[in-house]
């Protein structure tokens, strides 16, 4: 069982039909979708995300590992859990869970590296001091 303060941030997801297989369950690939929405909303919860006007975040995904532990259904109440697992200079890695929110079950978990990226010069960089600072105060808070 996953304790509430594991994951710094919780983001639901509803399972829609044109998420489905052939299997009537949810594809391998849209688990990708459902784990970047809930990137996307960790991002604004600890104050990193840029965006404004366009999409553009000054991060790239440089690696992603997932784990099928489950299937998921049509209807299932889902959530997904994320926390920063690890803080580089250039690169932070972030644990992603996806749970069944009535039952607690682990569907599936995942890692993804994000790296920092200047699009214009199209080359890493040294992350932000200030995306390091709500990165890392965001997992203080997440630890009491």
């Amino acid at each position: 069982m996953t304790e509430k303060n594991d994951f710094s941030y919780y983001h639901p997801i509803t399972v829609r039909y044109g998420d489905l297989d052939p299997q009537e369950h949810v594809n391998n690939a849209v688990y990708l979708t459902y784990l970047e929405s809930a990137r996307l909303g960790y991002y604004q919860k600890v104050g990193i995300w840029e965006g404004g006007k366009t999409v553009r975040t000054g991060m790239v995904v440089a690696h992603i590992d997932i784990d099928y532990i489950a299937p998921i259904f049509l209807g299932q109440a889902i959530q997904i859990g994320l926390r920063l697992k690890n803080l580089g200079n250039k690169s932070f890695t972030l644990a992603f869970q996806i749970t069944d929110s009535s039952e607690n079950k682990h569907l599936a978990r995942r890692t993804s590296v994000m790296v920092a990226y200047d699009d214009a010069e199209q080359k890493s960089v040294p992350l932000p001091k200030t995306w390091r600072e709500k990165l890392l105060n965001d997992e203080e808070k997440r630890g009491s």
